[in-house]
């Protein structure tokens, strides 16, 4: 059993090791070359948690069918992500002029609610799919101990996000059809489109 790969146990080493430390400094303080010791195994150990964090981990990523939001969580920070994309676009139309109500709808709600980046996207896949141009809202925290609370709490402010920016694109293009995007356009977003196999 791989002591990194369980995260019980690797928890319980920490705490182990971090109480013998206070206990040496409490019962003899005087005992340098032992504190010596015991504090360089307790950074040693944080170090190779730290490495193991950032050298092997492949983040997580739910999907919530009934919303139509992404979340990624990595080790210390976790993102939601939800878009709209515009259909049936037509060649050569300028999307850039009526893109501005959007941002500026999507500004007042960042601005009262921060922590929120809006994307303007094109993908253009290599076959005969078709082109697919939308918008998509992210919202990144710090990961806490309660991963599921965290995301709880972002996915109340991306139901708010979301609603504002479909209406806001409904608004700026009422001649084009706003719709959901999946789970596959959204992750094709977040790795700058590249394409994913995530299940």
């Amino acid at each position: 059993m791989n002591i990194i790969n369980t995260p019980g146990l690797k928890w319980l080493a920490l705490s182990v090791i971090t109480t013998t430390l206070l206990l040496k400094i409490w019962i003899t303080p005087n005992d340098l070359t032992g504190l010596a010791l015991i504090g360089t195994g307790l950074l040693v150990y944080v170090a190779v948690l730290y490495l193991d964090y950032w050298s092997s981990y492949d983040p997580n990523v739910l999907w919530d069918e009934q919303r139509g939001f992404v979340a990624i969580v990595r080790p210390w920070r976790v993102e939601l992500c939800a878009a709209r994309l515009l259909g049936s676009v037509p060649l050569g139309i300028d999307l850039s002029h009526s893109a501005s109500k959007v941002l500026q709808a999507m500004h007042t709600r960042f601005q009262n609610e921060n922590g929120g980046t809006l994307v303007f996207f094109i993908t253009r896949p290599i076959g005969n799919e078709l082109t697919k141009v939308g918008m998509l809202v992210r919202r990144s925290a710090l990961r806490l101990p309660n991963t599921r609370l965290r995301l709880e709490q972002l996915s109340k402010l991306m139901m708010a996000d979301i609603m504002i920016l479909e209406s806001a694109m409904r608004a700026a293009y009422p001649h084009l059809p706003v719709e959901r995007a999946e789970k596959q356009d959204i992750l094709i977003v977040n790795t700058g489109g590249l394409q994913t196999n995530v299940s």
